[in-house]
């Protein structure tokens, strides 16, 4: 079972930034597999023990290993790290453009990849995974992560639109993916296609596209938080057509039928540091 502690990031991060986690885990002699499908947020994943986990494709075959990496917003599967160890490793969830605000990196040149951290960040960052594999607990972590994102930040110019795309992504995860481009656009102060335009420089995906990735991220974690409920109710729910298309979503955001996928989607063990601090 994974342990994960989730704790916010500083206030001026939160545009930015969805949250940190730690997550501990020992799969002793088995093996743990972190399926890669699509997903509408971007993750810095830091190993703070000198481990290794392996990446495979869909159809098993070995691709190679990897440590301290981003995974940039995904379109499709990307097969699934396999973890065989004890492993600690500190998260960092960006939003949909917070790669860009943070760091002033454009999206659309890292869509679908996955990528050592030293290859985008340069060896900075491993001074960074020194404190926090040194730090003593999560909150040391936490302030540790936030003074680097901050130094980062403050070095971009950012448009006077940045925070209005970052606040539409939230609007569309809070609506399930079930949006207005309309009401995004007039939320946003833009124009239909000047809100397409610059949401799609930012993000690097048009927001149609991200909206149906929202949505089949938000439908997956209903099943994982309600295991018992029908598939069918999660498609009436989520304002899916129909189950057919439905099925077809999955199968394209992740190359798995529901029900094989959700079988991979493992609940974990979590705590909200926010609410425990309270």
């Amino acid at each position: 079972m994974v342990s994960t502690k989730r704790i916010n990031p500083a206030p001026l991060l939160q545009p930015f930034v969805s949250g940190y986690a730690l997550r501990t885990f020992d799969t002793g002699q088995m093996e743990l597999r972190k399926y890669m499908h699509a997903v509408q947020e971007s993750y810095m994943t830091l190993f703070l023990k000198d481990k290794f986990c392996e990446v495979r494709n869909d159809s098993d075959e070995l691709l190679g290993s990897a440590s301290s990496t981003i995974v940039a917003l995904l379109t499709e599967s990307k097969g699934y790290s396999c973890f065989k160890g004890n492993f600690e490793l500190f998260c960092v969830q960006f939003r949909c453009n917070g790669l860009f605000a943070i760091f002033g990196i454009p999206q659309k040149t890292l869509i679908d990849t996955i990528i050592p951290v030293e290859a985008v960040l340069g060896n900075e960052i491993n001074l960074l995974i020194g404190e926090l594999a040194s730090s003593k607990n999560i909150f040391e972590m936490t302030g540790h992560m936030d003074a680097y994102l901050l130094r980062a930040m403050s070095r971009q110019k950012h448009k006077s639109y940045t925070k209005s795309i970052a606040y539409s992504s939230e609007l569309i995860e809070k609506d399930r993916g079930n949006f207005s481009l309309n009401r995004m656009a007039h939320n946003a102060n833009m124009s239909f296609r000047n809100f397409e335009r610059r949401f799609a420089d930012e993000v690097g995906m048009p927001p149609k596209l991200y909206a149906r990735i929202t949505r089949f991220n938000s439908a997956l974690e209903h099943k994982v938080v309600n295991p018992g409920k029908k598939w069918s109710d999660i498609v009436h729910e989520y304002g899916y057509f129909d189950q057919a298309h439905f099925i077809k979503e999955v199968k394209a955001f992740s190359s798995k039928a529901p029900d094989e996928l959700f079988r991979n989607v493992s609940p974990a063990a979590e705590s909200d540091i926010n609410k425990l601090a309270h």
